[in-house]
């Protein structure tokens, strides 16, 4: 599957650097308004995530990444992008910015035959979320996917989990996420007045599109769920506090062992916590859903609250590489 990708921030970066080596996909063109040199140096180093593990440089209109040349564009209008003449099927755009049918169906115009969005999208052709939906993307007609955002994938994992093991009447949600570069390092004017408050210095109650997306995937569950986020003063790794009522009786024991046979049937994806770890000891972790077991709290055999650790950035990158992947797998 050759891939391009539009928008190099922080999470398009985090993606070229997994797409890198990996057998079966080919990146061939990226694009991003910002200055090149200024962004093969971001490539290489991060502040968060290390050097990357192969050498960057730019030179000759081109990104060069170890062995691999690949055209660098500076263009803002999707429609404009030469991705399906360089070769791209499918693009992967992590601007943020084009997350409606219609401004993200610009790319299908230069030949590309499907566009993954890195964000929630309230009318692409679908959301899909690996290890709950994945079997429509296998239907043609989705030419625009939305990945959804790391909330919503942690979110739908533990719902999908609880629901086949106890079943799940409804529940709310909070996103305990780190600080998003549409925040503020210092106090200054937002759209939002909480965003604008120091990212750095604030916990900050933010919207939170998790329930919208559950809603999406699994449509039995829309109306049954709530999301809200509150984000606090660190740089990656997220946790997904989810209170939840239970069709079924059910124990910390039986909710640990539902979650492991889980992460065996859904490796990459589920994973279960061995001891007791804080969020930097998770940063680069891939998995989407990685349940805190000794957070888990019983109120009644019914109602119960439990944690889904993530890295929102990592895991969000590796789910788009899986999405490429599948869709190589699918034409």
């Amino acid at each position: 599957m050759r891939v391009a990708i539009n928008g190099l921030g922080r999470i398009g970066r985090q993606l070229l650097r997994q797409l890198h080596g990996v057998a079966g996909l080919e990146l061939v063109a990226v694009n991003d308004v910002a200055e090149p040199a200024a962004l093969a140096h971001l490539v290489k180093w991060d502040s968060l995530h290390g050097r990357a593990g192969f050498p960057v440089a730019w030179a000759d209109g081109r990104l060069q990444l170890g062995d691999l040349r690949v055209p660098l564009s500076r263009i803002a209008d999707p429609g404009q992008l030469p991705f399906g003449a360089l070769g791209a099927e499918v693009v992967v755009d992590c601007t943020g910015s084009f997350t409606r049918r219609a401004e993200a169906a610009r790319h299908l115009g230069s030949g590309v035959a499907r566009v993954i969005l890195s964000s929630p999208s309230a009318d692409a052709d679908l959301t899909v979320i690996l290890g709950v939906n994945p079997e429509r993307l296998a239907d043609p007609g989705a030419q625009i996917v939305s990945a959804a955002d790391p909330a919503a994938h942690a979110l739908a994992l533990l719902v999908t989990v609880l629901d086949a093991a106890f079943g799940v009447e409804g529940g709310l949600a909070t996103a305990v996420e780190s600080y998003r570069n549409d925040q503020r390092i210092l106090d200054l004017p937002h759209a939002d007045g909480r965003l604008g408050r120091a990212a750095a210095l604030n916990m900050i109650p933010a919207p939170c599109a998790a329930a919208t997306c559950l809603a999406q995937v699994l449509p039995a569950m829309a109306g049954r769920f709530d999301a809200l986020a509150v984000r606090v003063p660190t740089p990656d790794v997220s946790l997904l506090d989810l209170s939840v009522t239970l069709g079924r009786d059910a124990t910390a024991e039986a909710i640990r062992a539902a979650f492991l046979q889980a992460g065996a049937a859904l490796p990459g994806l589920v994973e279960v916590l061995e001891e007791p770890l804080v969020s930097v000891d998770l940063r680069g972790a891939t998995a989407s859903c990685i349940l805190d077991p000794f957070l888990t709290r019983i109120l009644t055999p019914r109602f119960v609250k439990v944690f889904a650790w993530y890295d929102n950035e990592v895991a969000a990158a590796a789910r788009l590489k899986d999405l490429c992947l599948a869709l190589g797998g699918a034409r």
